[in-house]
């Protein structure tokens, strides 16, 4: 019986992010790709100090879990939930909604519908909102709800 562990869940859906937006978000912004901001990794510069392009930031939050089965050590599985969230963050007046809502596709289809070829990682209720204006920037944010097992 297979399981993951919360490193192994957050790399998996953080590499699934990122090899949509890799490979969709250049067809969007005209040929390269938007910086993205990941968790407890140390940025080579901070997207916000540009100003002009549009950028990301991707944050995996784990929130429940429970006891799926009894057993001798090795054998009891734990269900482990959370919310992956891309906030995509465009500037104010350069196609800010057109191109928060085509970027927010992007990450939005990264995980609508999909699940990790063994099963493992199951991604529900994806959704997308527009948050708004705040400063030099339009924000609009990308959320899936993810559930995998652990076995212990």
């Amino acid at each position: 019986m297979a399981g993951l562990t919360y490193e192994e869940a957050r790399d998996y859906i953080l590499d699934k992010f990122k090899i949509a937006w890799d490979t969709n978000a250049p067809a969007v912004v005209g040929g390269f790709v938007p910086d993205v901001e990941y968790q407890n990794i140390k940025q080579d510069k901070n997207p916000l100090s540009d100003g002009n392009k549009p950028w990301a930031r991707a944050v995996v939050r784990h929130a429940t879990g429970e006891q799926r089965s009894m057993g001798q050590p090795g054998n009891r599985v734990f269900t482990r939930r959370g919310v992956v969230t891309i906030q995509i963050f465009v500037p104010v007046g350069k196609q800010g909604l057109v191109l928060a809502d085509r970027l927010g596709k992007v990450a939005a289809d990264a995980f609508e519908g999909e699940e990790t070829s063994t099963g493992d990682v199951w991604f529900r209720n994806t959704t997308y909102r527009e948050v708004g204006v705040d400063g030099n920037w339009f924000q609009v944010n990308a959320l899936a709800e993810f559930e995998y097992d652990a076995v212990k």
